[in-house]
């Protein structure tokens, strides 16, 4: 569950990230941003800044 947290800690950090839901087990994570100010290589770039790998 940490490591969850850490991951939507870390997306919810980008600016323009209005939601993040994280699920480690799927392996998947559900971002809902405004286009312009955030964008999923900015997303990914935060999630590695965590320590994490992005699938």
């Amino acid at each position: 569950m940490h490591c969850q947290l850490r991951v939507k800690k870390a997306i919810d950090s980008v600016e323009g990230v209005r939601k993040a839901d994280v699920n480690l087990q799927t392996k998947q994570a559900v971002v809902e941003y405004e286009e312009g100010k955030a964008n999923p290589e900015k997303i990914k770039a935060a999630i590695r800044e965590a320590g994490y790998e992005p699938l």
